[in-house]
């Protein structure tokens, strides 16, 4: 289990994000923790807005997504490791 394109999961998979990291270093760390865990997962450039002392900044990170039925698998393995900044609520 690890990284898969994000078009690979079978036709009619309903896919969420588990998690948005705002770093590389974040989403490699991430991206870690749910192969330790054997998780399947995509990994997507996503633009997010984050504030800044101008006001709001488009920036860029990574959602981290899984099928629905993998959710809570995946978020346990992520809050184990100590991602807890990006997790999705659940």
């Amino acid at each position: 289990m690890a990284r898969v394109p994000e078009e690979s999961f079978p036709e009619g998979t309903e896919i969420v994000r588990v998690y948005l990291a705002a770093r590389l270093g974040e989403a490699q760390a991430a991206e870690r923790a749910l192969d330790q865990a054997g998780v399947d997962y995509a990994a997507v450039p996503e633009q997010y807005s984050a504030p800044s002392a101008l006001g709001a900044r488009v920036r860029t990170g990574v959602g981290l997504w899984v099928p629905e039925a993998g959710l809570d698998a995946a978020a346990d393995a992520l809050e184990s490791a100590g991602m807890t900044a990006g997790l999705v609520k659940r």
